[in-house]
């Protein structure tokens, strides 16, 4: 089963029978950069500083005290991992979509039709790297914006926004 396929058949996705993907992504993995990169220093700083004890003391310490580092820096590579792999946006020919969450589960859904304006958000830095923000602001009295944040290429998800905002079926058609 393709990765299209087992997001079309999740079960916080509803799509219509005429209703199609048109873009969907994760935030940039720049973005947890960083974190990464203390996770593989906690290893690192971790193992040194044992073999550095171990050395000291007489004879070789047990194999939990030396497993230790790794230990400390995969689970914080998984704490990191699985917080970037819960967000998930998609948008299709009529919603967007916003999912957090694994076990507990939120997801934000706007019909595009509700979709008046969009911005695109880029510091020099995530212009550098290629990421940045897109928000759709929202009509009506319960506005709930949706906002794509360090989503890679934003001037897709933009353009994508802005071409499907555009189709005629979206026009406003009450009396002001």
């Amino acid at each position: 089963m393709s990765s299209m396929e087992r997001l079309e058949s999740a079960d916080w996705l509803t799509l219509s029978a005429d209703e199609r993907i048109e873009w969907t992504g994760r935030p940039s993995l720049f973005t947890i950069a960083p974190q990464l990169g203390l996770a593989v220093a906690v290893g690192v700083g971790g193992a040194l500083v044992v073999g550095a004890v171990g050395a000291a003391v007489d004879g070789p310490l047990p194999a939990v005290i030396r497993l230790l580092p790794l230990l400390g820096a995969s689970v914080l590579l998984a704490v990191v991992l699985l917080r970037w792999y819960r967000v998930r946006y998609v948008i299709t020919t009529t919603q967007v979509y916003i999912k957090r969450g694994f076990l507990s589960l939120d997801v934000d859904r706007i019909r595009i039709a509700r979709i008046q304006n969009t911005q695109l958000s880029q510091s020099l830095v995530e212009r550098l790297l290629g990421y940045g923000d897109v928000t759709a602001y929202t009509a009506g009295s319960d506005t709930l914006n949706i906002e794509f944040r360090a989503v890679p290429t934003p001037a897709r998800v933009d353009e994508t926004l802005s071409r499907l905002l555009s189709r005629p079926e979206n026009e406003p058609t009450g009396v002001l």
